[in-house]
């Protein structure tokens, strides 16, 4: 975990860099979407009134002049001229002759007669129809609306026009955006700003918990993550902590495991040293009888070395073989091999049907192990009894013996490593372990019920899973 953390820093930005730049990402997308789609809404809102502005600015002139009772053209001009009223950005000019021979007296109004461009592109206008049209020149962007006046020939005699400088109010409307942009920009310092801090205080648990990684070592793995809220910060926390729960646990067990191992190595060293330190070669009596002295010490050590490997397993995924097994089929099996271990009276009290999943060859080493100890620890042709049961949502697999008891104050801790209750019996004291490793692999527990001069029940409860 540690040098995930270290490789961050050093090769690579912050999560909580990161996370900023994504935001600031994320949110300056947005805004810049936002005002790009504003402004082409507006700008099309903007050109569809000035058309509809222009049109209905047209048609009421087309009237005006279908229903005034006034003469000549330029008295005509000069009146169409007179009745327009605009803005600093709009204007109307008469165009007679080619060239602009009236204009409105109001200001501020849009000087279309200084615009000798529009002025030449209005004279050519020939269509009679109210049509909003669109031009840019040099000094404009404007949208109009042309109407000639024709001659009983046919001939074009005047033009009067309306214009608005449609590229002024387009201009405004970007000074609008602009503003918007700088707003939107103060608006992402403002989110940088704020999610700098805010981000830093979502993150503090993750700062917190690698301060806390880096601190921890094998030589103390005492501390833990301090818990804040109950948010998913704090969940991860809770499962690191639960983590450093069971590293704890387990170099805890490790680190008893090699100490009582190294304890219990060192007897049959020292006999074979000493053994072979006092062995007179010359003395073929001598050299037999410590040989077959040493192997039986090579044989103790070899199993002691193979329970030791068995209990480093029972931690791992592939240490049990799962598997739909019968459990009647297991019962006798089992059984049948527990009959040879010794001289008593054994009694099959029960058996349970059906298939259930778990790994066979481990439970049945288990039970044979329970089996030997009832041997070991009880008279010769007392009664042994044996059975399985399913209850409820379990399987249980059970030894009861008739032997010398447990005492009470010794039932917590005969399950532990190397734990003798007599120095007088054989063996190293890690059959117990082995049968709870095995069982609790299993999700299951080891249950012991004893009274001393009484006997003793070992049973192995298991959770029932079918086949």
């Amino acid at each position: 975990m540690t040098s995930r953390f270290r490789h961050a820093g050093a090769h690579g930005i912050s999560v909580r860099a990161r996370v900023l730049v994504y935001l600031l990402v994320l949110t300056a997308v947005a805004l810049a979407v936002a005002g790009t789609t504003a402004f082409l809404i507006e700008r099309d809102s903007l050109e569809d009134g000035v058309t509809a502005e222009l049109t209905a600015r047209g048609d009421d002139y087309v009237r005006w002049v279908a229903e005034t009772e006034v003469t000549g053209v330029d008295a005509l001009m000069r009146d169409a001229v007179a009745r327009f009223t605009g803005t600093a950005d709009e204007g109307a000019v008469a165009i007679i002759d080619a060239a602009a021979r009236y204009v409105p007296a109001s200001d501020p109004r849009l000087a279309l007669e200084d615009d000798e461009q529009l002025i030449d592109l209005l004279w050519a206008q020939t269509s009679t129809a109210v049509e909003v049209r669109r031009a840019e020149t040099a000094s404009a962007s404007y949208a109009y609306v042309a109407i000639p006046f024709l001659d009983a020939a046919g001939d074009r005699i005047a033009v009067f026009a309306i214009a608005i400088d449609e590229g002024q109010r387009v201009h405004e409307l970007r000074e609008t955006f602009a503003v918007y942009a700088l707003v939107a920009i103060a608006a992402l310092v403002a989110i940088g700003a704020f999610g700098f801090f805010t981000v830093g205080r979502l993150l503090e648990p993750i700062r917190l918990l690698d301060r806390t990684a880096r601190r921890i070592g094998e030589s103390d793995l005492g501390e833990r993550v301090p818990i804040v809220g109950d948010d998913d910060l704090a969940r991860l926390s809770r499962t690191v902590n639960a983590m450093l729960d069971r590293l704890e646990g387990a170099f805890a067990d490790q680190r008893q495991l090699l100490d009582d191992a190294s304890h219990e190595l060192r007897t049959p060293l020292t006999v074979l040293r000493t053994r072979l330190e006092l062995l007179e070669p010359r003395d073929p009596d001598q050299v037999e009888a410590t040989r077959d002295e040493l192997l039986a010490v090579a044989a103790d050590m070899s199993r002691l070395v193979e329970d030791l490997v068995l209990l480093a397993k029972a931690d791992r995924p592939e240490f049990l073989r799962l598997a739909a097994t019968d459990l009647s089929e297991l019962t006798e099996s089992a059984f049948a091999r527990m009959e040879h271990l010794g001289d008593r009276e054994w009694v099959l009290a029960g058996s349970a049907t059906g298939p259930a999943v778990l790994d066979a060859q481990r439970v049945t080493q288990a039970w044979l192990q329970l089996a030997a100890n009832a041997v070991k620890f009880s008279e010769p042709g007392s009664t042994i009894r044996v059975g399985s049961a399913r209850i409820a949502e379990d399987v249980l697999l059970w030894i009861e013996d008739h032997g010398r008891g447990i005492a009470p104050e010794d039932l917590e801790r005969i399950a532990g490593r190397f734990v003798r209750l007599d120095p007088e019996t054989e063996g190293a004291g890690l059959g117990l372990p082995i049968v709870r490793a095995i069982v609790e692999a299993h999700g299951g527990r080891l249950e012991i019920a004893s009274e001393p001069g009484v006997g003793s029940t070992f049973a192995l409860r298991l959770p029932w899973r079918e086949g």
